[in-house]
């Protein structure tokens, strides 16, 4: 790769952060203090992002537009099912008591509806359940290790209180799951197991699950080495596809993808030897079934990095040589699995984004471009 390549992508990296990124606002409702409801617009955004604050409008074209706190909302909700409801977080002193406020998504509907708050950190959040008939409610909490000693021995314990608070919002005995020892913090299990308990009271309480939505994102690349030879035709392109779930976090996504290999050089055999064969060409088609891609959460210029695996063929051709003479060529085939890594910048156009990447390979560094919609 030339210098003026470098030099044109960094300019087109430099005009590129001046794009002017739009927020979307999705129809939906507030719910006040008061108890009043509000139709309007909700600006969309992740979880987290709205856990404290939300930016909203009466109509979709007005220009104002208002903020509200979790000491001023209930609630608030999307057309699309996607609801929150406000949550306390109480923090015990020495003489008071301070109670602080979350907006959670519910993630279950039922007689025990189930909430999620998710925190800017990935993978950290925290989950609460409301019974619709009692009232009870209950914060669930991710266990901590406790270290306890027996005979002089140090053991690692983990805390069941959230086990004890959803047993206590169920407030059923006859109806504790026989799995409740094995029952583990996190959305999935703990989701599936309100699930089951609220089948059990599907006439009066119509059990609903949100389905949170997933997004696709599709890559063309193609590359070549940085040190480039005019002799030899070297490429790579590849297809890969991302997949986020877009309300619980845009700084990851899992990636699948499949990338193909070139290399070859003039039609030329070494004829110093009588009797072998003489590599010129080998082409490699790597299927990635599985990798994580990792962004920052700018608007504008995102850097990323991605880790893969996968699996490939090889494909190698060589000159047969005969007394000297090419005679022909053949073709031999080599699978082995791959680590695949790379890192690079995607630039927002409208809703897609223009790609730079620099990927590290057994035959030296490729930089690439390609364009992600």
């Amino acid at each position: 790769m030339n210098k003026k390549t470098v030099n044109l992508f960094a300019l087109i990296l430099l005009l590129c952060q001046f794009a002017n990124a739009q927020s979307t606002y999705e129809s939906g409702y507030i719910v006040t203090t008061k108890n009043d409801t509000i139709n309007g617009f909700i600006r969309n955004e992740m979880d987290s992002e709205l856990a404290n604050k939300i930016s909203f409008k009466k109509n979709s074209s007005d220009a104002l537009v208002i903020e509200y706190s979790t000491n001023e909302l209930l609630a608030f909700g999307f057309s699309s099912g996607r609801i929150f409801k406000r949550m306390s977080l109480t923090s015990p002193k020495k003489t008071t008591q301070d109670t602080t406020f979350v907006f959670a998504k519910r993630l279950v509907k039922g007689k025990i509806d189930f909430y999620v708050w998710r925190h800017k950190q990935i993978n950290s959040k925290d989950l609460f359940v409301v019974n619709n008939e009692s009232q009870r409610k209950g914060h669930l909490t991710s266990p901590k290790k406790n270290k306890v000693k027996v005979d002089g021995k140090t053991y690692n314990e983990s805390d069941n209180k959230y086990k004890r608070s959803l047993t206590y919002v169920k407030n059923d005995i006859s109806l504790e799951s026989k799995n409740n020892k094995n029952l583990r913090y996190g959305e999935k299990s703990i989701g599936k197991d309100i699930m089951a308990f609220n089948t059990n009271f599907q006439d009066e309480f119509p059990t609903e699950k949100y389905k949170e939505p997933i997004e696709y994102k599709y890559t063309i690349l193609a590359g070549m080495p940085l040190s480039f030879d005019s002799i030899k035709l070297h490429f790579r392109v590849g297809l890969f596809r991302d997949k986020t779930f877009t309300e619980k976090s845009n700084k990851f996504s899992f990636l699948t993808g499949i990338v193909y290999q070139h290399w070859s050089e003039d039609e030329t055999w070494d004829n110093r030897y009588q009797n072998g064969t003489s590599n010129y060409k080998w082409q490699m088609l790597n299927v990635i079934p599985f990798g994580i891609k990792f962004q920052t959460n700018t608007k504008h210029v995102i850097p990323y990095a991605y880790f893969g695996v996968g699996v490939a063929v090889l494909m190698m051709t060589d000159y047969v040589i005969e007394n000297y003479e090419n005679v022909g060529s053949e073709t031999d085939f080599v699978f082995f699995p791959t680590v695949n890594v790379g890192v690079g910048a995607k630039i927002k156009v409208k809703s897609n984004f223009i790609i730079t990447e620099l990927t590290p390979t057994i035959n030296g560094i490729f930089f690439n471009v390609g364009y992600s919609f």
